[in-house]
């Protein structure tokens, strides 16, 4: 791979670079000269105002070594026209280059913004293949390619579009530059020369200066940074000791050598600045001077007017485009150590991670699995292997039994082909798998190896992840493959969380209303309908808490969910109208003060805590101030220091239930009023808010409530002991016979999977799915491609052997004649009744027995 981003760049896009060279110089060159030729020419008829037609776009150069008087070189002679005439066409001419050349700038613009893209992708390509390819052993190296190309990324800016195309443009407005001055007098050509030179060192020092000032700004910044955090670091010791004068001083004195250096840095930058003021203001009086200079003899010509504005121009443009270039030469020195590194980085992973731009073998379906004197490290494990010679014919079952650390689960990994052999060679029918595709390779060897990493998306994406179209099973094979790992009961548990929509599923919708009646007369006939406590418009529902009696629904969106419907007007008038704020105030008063009793010698941390208080452990603080300036709820402060404590109280009392927090607060004749209340609500609600809220109601579906919700239509009884286990095997019967079951697993894959999120209701955050779950994810991959060869290397590793045993008869029983590699922690998980084909026993990092 080159070393350099330019050259780098144009064997990437080198058609594209071509493109906008092509373009740049066989058209934008012509018009510059044509836009230069026309300003000449409007120039001189303006200012001269001859009377007699003169040659428009006239071209002709004095020879330096002509006598006066001698006739010039004409390339073109031009049209002769009126005065008014050539204003007319010089004016028509610019106003044309002016558009061409803003068309022809974005194409070129596009080209190298292309070029640009695809220079990047190539990278990107190369370097995602280089870590898909990487070893294991090589995690290291991919780590430092990922942040070589977040840096690289981070400075080229437009290097890789522009690198090559302004460069070129520059020299070709440099000749043009000269050019013009040529056509003026031959005498402003070494003017122009040495002009445009002067220009360029100028330019060069300033860009030279302002980056080494912009460096010594950052490294300022990150050192005053870090002794302000030093300094917070010993804050103790300087109260305990009193040291703040020493500390002063300390922080005077790096503070004063610092901006010593940024002063330096700016004097310099101000020296190198003023060669290029001085430039501005030599550079045109110079030219001038050379062009009104008559010689010695005072014969010489005078340069025509318009010939010098048109050599200006020229000039002008070159200078710009030498900026750029210039620009662009500061990025590259910038960018190149990076690039350096980012290439020797990537060609030593392609290396290690055996990459082949050519093609890779194929594996085939069956064949013999063998080790050859294999040795091998893991580093996620730390387990090695030894001396390991091993040969299995697939299809076939294989058992490695060793505990965890004997080396059991680096053999499984290396038989896999995810772990490269430090010595020897792993092969499937004569194919070494380090020279298989790794997507092919996956595609005929799966490895369940760890806990699943989760990607954002849906659990059944995540379950599918890897797998091709081709691949993914139908929906009565994915639901067997979730009770072959377990993991049915948690998809089944998420699915009753989830929410149908009715008007994308209506037939869904409307069977689950009817399973409503059938779970009640099932409830009924089990005589267990104590059990569940139905939403009653015209009860109080003692499951639920004060806020969601009275919205008697589910909240939709912001509006009336979690902490903001204490503060919404609408329910605040509400509860005026119903004479409720100030008994809400007060049992949420109560609740505060109750709380931190209970809690007082509990840390903020404690699990009990975020169980049962009403109260996140940040707001622990803001209570305990409020119950002891507040021990009665009256006499509160106004403005809005009293407006915020009755809101959060209010809040308080929302979230309050009386089955659960048990401190007594509501009687019957006050749940009537919030019976009340809730008829209020509904009924004077306004119609802008009508969507916030999906009421309950017994004759549809709630689309914004649980399936499970929906299902009961009311909330599970938890003052009763096993309540919760007894109504879901009930629930779950209803389901089988209303033929919902399979409704409930596509609900459940539907979950969203947040990782690095709590989540919560339709998500699942990282910290929601438990390990066990996450490892049978990885089972779950592996066996929804099948593969010829599955090899499990941790997912039966804990348990008791008789469960063990049946979930791995469950195992072997979905493999038949397909192959099978299982890591066992120990012989008595062995069935002696149906023998593997082969068993090797890994002790100490050690091959003892096939």
């Amino acid at each position: 791979m080159d070393r350099d981003p330019i050259a780098f760049a144009w064997k990437s896009a080198r058609t594209l670079q071509v493109s906008a060279i092509a373009l740049t110089l066989g058209i934008g060159l012509p018009l510059a000269l044509f836009a230069l030729l026309c300003l000449r020419d409007l120039v001189s008829v303006l200012v001269q105002a001859p009377a007699q037609t003169v040659p428009f776009l006239r071209i002709a150069m004095e020879r330096p070594w002509n006598a006066v008087g001698e006739p010039a070189l004409v390339a073109v002679s031009g049209w002769p026209l009126p005065p008014v005439d050539v204003i007319l066409w010089a004016l028509t001419g610019l106003a044309a280059v002016a558009m061409l050349a803003a068309a022809l700038g974005w194409i070129v613009a596009r080209l190298c913004f292309s070029a640009q893209s695809r220079t990047i992708r190539l990278l990107n390509e190369r370097v995602t293949t280089a870590i898909l390819h990487a070893p294991t052993a090589a995690r290291d190296e991919a780590r430092s390619l990922a942040q070589h190309v977040g840096a690289m990324l981070a400075r080229i800016d437009t290097l890789f579009g522009l690198g090559i195309v302004v460069p070129v443009t520059a020299l070709a407005t440099m000749i043009l530059a000269l050019a013009m001055a040529g056509l003026a007098a031959p005498r402003l050509v070494p003017t122009v020369a040495v002009g445009l030179l002067a220009a360029a060192l100028a330019r060069l020092l300033i860009l030279r200066r302002t980056r080494k000032r912009t460096i010594l700004r950052l490294s300022s910044g990150v050192s005053a940074e870090r002794f302000l955090s030093d300094l917070i670091r010993r804050v103790p010791a300087v109260r305990a000791h009193g040291a703040e004068a020493f500390e002063r001083g300390r922080l005077a004195a790096r503070g004063a050598a610092i901006r010593d250096a940024l002063a330096a840095a700016e004097s310099s930058l101000a020296f190198a600045r003023a060669p290029s003021l001085a430039l501005g203001v030599l550079l045109p009086a110079i030219m001038l001077a050379v062009a009104l200079w008559r010689g010695e003899s005072g014969t010489a010509p005078l340069v025509a007017p318009g010939a010098l504005v048109a050599a200006g121009g020229g000039f002008a443009l070159a200078v710009l485009a030498l900026a750029v270039t210039l620009r662009l030469r500061s990025i590259h020195e910038g960018v190149s150590p990076v690039f350096r590194d980012l290439a020797a980085t990537l060609v030593s992973l392609e290396s290690r991670g055996g990459y082949r731009p050519g093609p890779f073998a194929a594996l085939p379906k069956g064949g013999t699995l063998a080790a050859s004197g294999v040795g091998v490290y893991d580093p996620a494990s730390g387990e090695r292997l030894t001396g390991v010679d091993v040969t299995v014919a697939m299809p076939s079952h294989l058992a490695i039994v060793g505990e965890r650390g004997s080396g059991a689960r680096a053999l499984a990994a290396l038989l896999a082909g995810q772990l490269e052999p430090t010595a020897g060679s792993v092969t499937y029918d004569g194919i070494d798998l380090r020279s298989l595709d790794p997507a092919e390779r996956a595609s005929h060897i799966a490895l369940a190896g760890a806990e699943a990493i989760l990607i954002e998306g849906t659990l059944e994406q995540n379950i599918l992840y890897g797998a091709a179209r081709q691949e993914r099973p139908s929906e009565a094979d994915l639901i067997e493959v979730l009770r072959l790992t377990g993991l049915d009961a948690f998809v089944y548990a998420r699915g009753l969380e989830g929410t149908v929509d009715p008007a994308a599923e209506p037939a869904v919708a409307k069977t689950i209303v009817a399973a409503r009646h059938a779970v009640r007369e099932a409830l009924v006939a089990d005589k267990a309908a104590r059990l569940v406590e139905p939403f009653d418009p015209a009860r109080y529902n003692h499951q639920a808490t004060v806020g969601e009696n009275i919205l008697f629904g589910e909240a939709v969106g912001s509006a009336f969910s979690g902490s903001h419907i204490a503060a919404h007007p609408y329910l605040r008038a509400v509860l005026e109208a119903e004479d409720l704020t100030r008994p809400f105030t007060e049992i949420g008063l109560q609740v505060a003060r109750s709380t931190i009793e209970i809690f007082a010698d509990l840390p903020d941390d404690h699990p009990l805590f975020d169980a049962f208080s009403l109260f996140p452990a940040a707001e622990r603080g803001f209570f305990e101030d409020l119950v002891s300036r507040q021990p009665e709820a009256k006499g509160w402060r106004r403005g809005p220091a009293g407006q915020r404590d009755r809101k959060r109280l209010i809040g308080l009392a929302l979230r309050y239930s009386e089955t659960r927090h048990r401190f007594g607060l509501i009687d019957a004749a006050f749940e009537d009023r919030i019976v009340a209340a809730r008829h209020s609500f509904a009924r004077l609600m306004p119609q802008s808010l009508r969507a916030s809220v999906e009421f309950y109601d017994p004759t549809r579906l709630n689309p914004a409530a649980s399936l499970e919700e929906n299902l009961l239509f009311g909330r599970i009884n938890g003052e009763e002991a096993g309540a919760e286990q007894r109504v879901r095997a009930l629930v779950r019967r209803v389901l089988v016979q209303q033929h919902l079951e399979s409704a409930v697993y596509r609900l459940g894959l539907a979950s969203r999977v947040e990782p690095g999120m709590g989540g919560g209701g339709a998500s699942l955050g990282e910290n929601a799915i438990g390990s066990r779950e996450r490892i049978g994810i990885d089972l779950a991959r592996c066996l929804v491609r099948k593969p010829d060869i599955v090899v499990v290397a941790i997912a039966l590793d804990d348990g008791k052997s008789a469960e063990i045993r049946e979930r791995l008869a469950s195992l072997r029983a979905a493999r038949a004649g397909r192959g099978l590699i299982v890591c066992l922690p120990s012989a008595d998980t062995l069935d002696a009744n149906d023998p593997f084909g082969a068993v090797l026993h890994v002790e100490r990092n050690t091959v003892l027995a096939a």
